[in-house]
């Protein structure tokens, strides 16, 4: 399976904004920081895996229910 990178592209005290680092996919999400959430703005390539971090901890795998 192939792997993208999901950069930090904005960060305000509750959310950040990742954007997968490859231009041809599109994958924006944005995370909940003190709350938990996870709100896809564009799905981009969804058989990709995507990965990404602002440092001490990442998003691995995600099941939907």
């Amino acid at each position: 399976m192939a792997v993208h990178n999901m950069s930090c592209e904005a960060e305000n005290g509750n959310e950040v904004l990742f954007v997968c680092t490859e231009a041809a996919c599109g994958r924006r999400v944005v995370v909940g920081k003190g709350r938990p959430r996870l709100t896809v703005i564009n799905q981009g390539d969804f058989s990709v895996q995507h990965f990404g971090s602002l440092g001490g901890a990442g998003i691995s795998a995600v099941e939907v229910a």
